[in-house]
């Protein structure tokens, strides 16, 4: 257990700056008449965490005063308001990190995603999870089985991503869906294409530990992005053949990716191209290949982060006539659909957790989580609060 300090019992993960994280000791909050009090058991790091330790920001949200981190946590109700009746102490829950207004047309749509008035946990003006004690609203906890081990009931926040960029496809069953990155959202959006009958799920990543990953878990094939193989072939001035018969130079990106697909759909048992895929990387190389991966009438759905402005191959997509969906965090009942996937055995988040560290080392485990996508290092790493 960490020790305590004179001015509280309650240990928290600050941000200060670019790497610099800080535990400190403060004291336990008193809830609320609609608040719940939550012993927090363990919290999943993401990627929005680990980029505000190794930059100190995203964009425009720069942290300029000391920041409380993480925001994907589960925990035991320790302590209820006087009005709240939907949790009681000693339940196992998942916390929702998204603090909607609830009175706008999107929120009372079910759509808080959409929200311009919410916060975030673990957003600049906004503390997250990383502690031993959280106090939320009530409506932020989501009742979890007491069975859950705590490092999976961790995992539940970016399931219950997974679950929502799941809903933006016309439908997964009977399909072949190809993912776009083997980090743990992509896991997750192949174990949930699984978990809703998908045909064959195809992952692409350009770390071999993760297509490796990728095959052990959800994925029916896996292939390493071929960008570099791209670029390299690219400089040149050979020919190949192309989609209908033609001969395109090799310095047409799409060309090159359209004859890289065209090789492997065979062998994936998929004749005319993927009917579903998913991008969880907001890189430019993966949306493109993305495009190539599509049979015509085909539905992306672009799902990753990456940067605000990327060339897009907008002839290909007209041409074939594609749907492009987004998908942002999640909606009504996306977390209890998550967790009704684990209940019933059909998404299993053990695997995916390969490292687990006590709350008073969590430079460790950023350090860790910093270092798996680069290095084909650790999936997904949970820190456990209350050690």
């Amino acid at each position: 257990m960490p020790q305590t300090h004179p001015t509280g019992t309650n240990a928290h993960v600050v941000l200060l700056g670019k790497e610099r994280i800080e535990v400190q000791y403060r004291p336990i909050p008193t809830v609320k008449n609609d608040e719940v009090l939550v012993k927090v058991m363990a919290t999943g790091l993401c990627g929005t965490d680990v980029s505000f330790y190794t930059r100190g920001g995203i964009g425009s949200r720069v942290v300029s005063q000391p920041l409380v981190l993480g925001h994907e946590s589960a925990g035991i109700v320790h302590a209820v308001g006087h009005d709240v009746t939907k949790v009681a102490v000693g339940d196992h829950v998942a916390i929702e990190p998204a603090l909607p207004c609830r009175i706008c047309r999107f929120c009372r749509s079910g759509q808080w995603n959409y929200c311009k008035r919410d916060q975030y946990f673990a957003t600049p003006g906004t503390d997250g999870t990383l502690c031993q004690y959280f106090a939320c609203p009530a409506t932020s906890c989501v009742p979890i089985p007491p069975t859950l081990p705590w490092p999976q009931a961790g995992c539940i926040q970016p399931l219950a991503i997974a679950v929502q960029i799941g809903r933006r496809a016309p439908k997964l069953a009977h399909q072949a869906v190809g993912v776009m990155g083997c980090g743990p959202l992509g896991l997750l959006c192949m174990a949930v294409a699984k978990a809703y009958a998908a045909r064959e799920i195809i992952g692409i990543d350009r770390v071999p530990n993760r297509v490796d990953f990728a095959l052990k878990y959800a994925a029916t094939h896996a292939e390493l992005n071929p960008e570099q193989d791209m670029k390299a072939e690219t400089h040149g001035t050979q020919v190949i053949k192309g989609r209908g018969s033609k001969i395109r130079e090799v310095g047409d990106e799409m060309a090159w990716l359209d004859h890289w697909v065209e090789e492997r759909l065979p062998k994936w048992g998929v004749e005319h191209g993927l009917d579903v895929v998913i991008d969880a990387t907001g890189a430019e190389p993966c949306m493109q290949l993305a495009v190539a991966l599509l049979r015509p009438g085909g539905t992306l759905i672009l799902a990753g982060m990456g940067p605000p402005l990327t060339r897009f191959p907008t002839l290909e997509v007209a041409s074939k006539e594609l749907t492009i969906s987004g998908s942002l965090r999640y909606t009504t009942r996306c977390f209890e659909d998550g967790i009704h996937l684990v209940e019933r055995g059909l998404v299993d988040l053990a695997p995916l957790v390969t490292k687990t560290v006590p709350l008073c080392k969590a430079e460790e485990a950023f350090k860790a989580a910093r270092s798996g996508p680069l290095a084909g290092g650790e999936m997904k790493v949970v820190v456990m609060n209350q050690e």
